[in-house]
């Protein structure tokens, strides 16, 4: 792996790196207010909202959030900059030969966009969020594809 930080592709991790804080910031938040009320009222949301989906209230969409888009985003940005060696983690890099963190990126925007699709096509409207996430993800997949983030990144 280059361990070599004057080769760090700065611009497209920096703009990879803030849509993973907003992510994560967003995970948090979000997860915490389904959580606190899975009735929805926090969020103006009635419980009927959810009334095409597979859940019955906001508490698993709310857990998913904080764990998944919020720790998962947060560790996929840690990992990013400091590029550690974690037992387990590092098996995941032999699939595709780069940093776990890479391929974390990649799931998470790929995730998110699998989540949103689903909430577009169940939900009976869409917000505004809904469209920032989705251009969100869109950047999660393509930003760790550029030829300068998979050298990088290459194991």
């Amino acid at each position: 792996m280059n361990t070599t930080a004057s080769h760090r592709p700065l611009l497209p991790l920096l703009l990879l790196s803030l849509c993973l804080v907003f992510l994560g910031i967003n995970g948090f938040l979000g997860g915490y207010a389904m959580i606190s009320d899975p009735r929805g009222a926090p969020m103006g949301m009635p419980v009927s909202t959810l009334q095409n989906t597979l859940f019955q209230d906001f508490f698993i969409p709310g857990l998913c959030l904080i764990v998944i888009w919020g720790c998962g985003s947060l560790l996929t940005l840690a990992g990013l900059w400091l590029r550690p060696h974690w037992l387990g983690l590092d098996t995941l890099s032999r699939l595709v030969h780069e940093h776990w963190s890479w391929e974390f990126s990649v799931l998470l925007g790929a995730g998110l966009l699998v989540w949103l699709s689903y909430q577009v096509f169940t939900l009976p409207e869409v917000a505004p969020i809904q469209i920032i996430l989705f251009v969100l993800a869109a950047l999660l997949v393509m930003l760790p594809l550029l030829p300068p983030m998979r050298r990088y990144y290459h194991t």
